[in-house]
């Protein structure tokens, strides 16, 4: 009876190990029809060559890989190899490195044409509202464009958290609606104050829902191409700022500034519906949208993001200050404004090229090291070059063509750094916390630059005389903007030197 129950069981057992290869090829025929189901954009031979690879190593130990993953995250649930009753094969799939990663890209550079276009623009505006429309107002009118980026780059943080959530394309059509709508209410505006909260609060709570998006989504399709890539998307706002700016000038002179707000709203809602309609979400498990958990708080935490995003600080400090000293230096140093405006103008085309060109270094020489040269040069050149530039305008065109491309590659490299570094699972929260450190330092860079300016008689106050104006007092903005630029290099060598290689960091 013994050896009946053993013959039982030896056969039961034999029989278990045993697949035809039609049962084989059936199953894999039905996990491939389920994935295609599930997300249409896979390709049948790539899902096949992933299930294939996944049945072929489920009879084995699943080994830990050597090194971490960056680019091909595992679920909270692991890998599974179907040994628990019922349960489905978990397919990971790699970024494509190309494919529809290209029409995100495109994407993403319509809206940052047209939203950060608008916004780069918005010293036209300015000098509208402060000649005509609300004469002797400078410094109250000033603050719009403030409110504006502050909104986007410290409130995109927040965002961020329901981006990861609900998805890209519902932030994106929720955040049209705010843009538009700041512009449209700001054609009615009567008072200064309307337009802080049409122009200023409203369009930036708008660009704040996007810009998380926008600035993650090239990253997660991209691995090798992932500089180039972002470089794109971003490189949009440097040509709608130039397009724009022309724009805005023409519209105003043809239409008043009203019916030209009218026109900006029209354009930027259906520029930013049809980029949420084609923007798209990667992930290695197929979801379009994830719960945010405790993993993405974790990372946060880690000791590399902290120094990171202090790098980001600092540097932000300096970032944005001279796109808006440059004009007064020139004019106070004998130039004429229109040579200040032009100074502007070859910053904003120099930043474009920064940011395409960063990209397609940085994949080719590492991301981090080009950030860190970016940092570097863009404080070097502060230092030396505008520190001495007097009213040379050559000498300032050097500046402001070497500051352009630095500033704008170091913009287009810190999302594809984050990926790098950190992977892609919790990239839209992340590079919504890091814009928003950089937003910070933006805000408050400018104004403690100019507070320097004015402490050391670098202003002309009420009764001065030509003449009256201490040049020298530039000198001391310079050195500040320069040097916290400086130790923001230092710190992105000391993390350049901490979590060397193209790796996810675990510190």
């Amino acid at each position: 009876m013994t050896e009946e129950k053993d013959s039982a069981y030896q056969a039961h057992k034999d029989q278990s190990h045993t697949q035809t290869p039609s049962s084989s090829q059936s199953t894999s025929n039905a996990s491939t029809s389920h994935i295609n189901e599930k997300d249409p954009s896979i390709h049948p031979d790539h899902a096949h060559a992933q299930l294939s690879h996944s049945s072929s190593s489920s009879s084995s130990t699943v080994e830990a890989p050597a090194s971490p993953l960056t680019d091909l995250e595992v679920s909270s649930g692991g890998i599974s190899n179907g040994s628990e009753p019922g349960a489905k094969p978990v397919v990971m799939l790699a970024p494509p490195d190309g494919g529809y990663g290209w029409v995100v890209v495109g994407a993403c550079f319509l809206n940052n044409f047209s939203m950060l276009g608008i916004m780069f623009s918005w010293g036209i505006f300015q000098q509208l509202y402060t000649n005509d429309v609300f004469p002797g107002q400078v410094s109250a009118v000033s603050w719009i464009g403030t409110l504006a980026f502050g909104c986007m780059y410290i409130i995109g943080g927040f965002f961020s958290l329901f981006a990861a959530r609900i998805g890209y394309r519902k932030m994106i059509f929720t955040g049209s609606i705010f843009v538009a709508g700041g512009c449209i209410a700001a054609s009615f505006a009567t008072q200064v104050w309307h337009l802080y909260l049409s122009q200023g609060i409203l369009y930036g709570i708008g660009a704040a829902m996007a810009n998380p998006c926008i600035l993650a989504a090239p990253s997660q399709w991209f691995v090798a191409r992932r500089g180039m890539a972002s470089g794109i998307g971003i490189s949009g706002s440097g040509i709608g700022g130039l397009v724009f700016s022309v724009m805005i000038q023409q519209l105003n002179v043809k239409l008043g500034h009203r019916w030209c707000l009218r026109v900006m709203g029209i354009i930027v809602w259906v520029s930013m519906i049809v980029s949420g309609i084609l923007i798209r979400q990667f992930s290695a498990n197929g979801q379009q949208a994830v719960n945010v958990s405790k993993k993405d708080f974790d990372i946060m935490k880690k000791p590399a993001f902290l120094i990171m995003i202090s790098g980001v600080l600092l540097t932000s400090f300096g970032y944005f200050a001279p796109l808006n000293l440059l004009s007064s230096y020139a004019v106070d140093h004998g130039l004429t404004a229109a040579q200040g405006a032009m100074l502007n103008s070859f910053l904003n085309g120099a930043s474009f090229f920064g940011r395409f060109v960063g990209g397609v270094f940085g994949d080719r020489f590492g991301l981090i090291n080009l950030t860190l040269f970016c940092v570097a040069t863009s404080s070097l050149t502060t230092l030396v070059i505008w520190m001495f530039a007097g009213q040379s305008l050559a000498v300032l065109l050097v500046y402001v063509i070497t500051y352009g491309l630095m500033g704008g590659g170091f913009i287009s490299l810190l999302a594809p750094v984050l990926a790098e570094r950190f992977g892609t699972s919790s990239l839209t929260i992340l590079v919504g916390v890091t814009f928003g450190v950089n937003g910070m330092g933006s805000l408050l860079g400018t104004p403690i630059a100019a507070a320097i300016l004015a402490s050391l008689g670098g202003t002309a106050k009420a009764g001065d005389v030509e003449g009256d104006i201490n040049l020298n007092a530039y000198k001391g903005s310079i050195g500040f903007i320069g040097g916290v630029m400086a130790v923001g290099a230092l710190i992105f060598f000391y993390l350049k030197c901490k979590v060397g290689g193209k790796r996810v960091v675990n510190c």
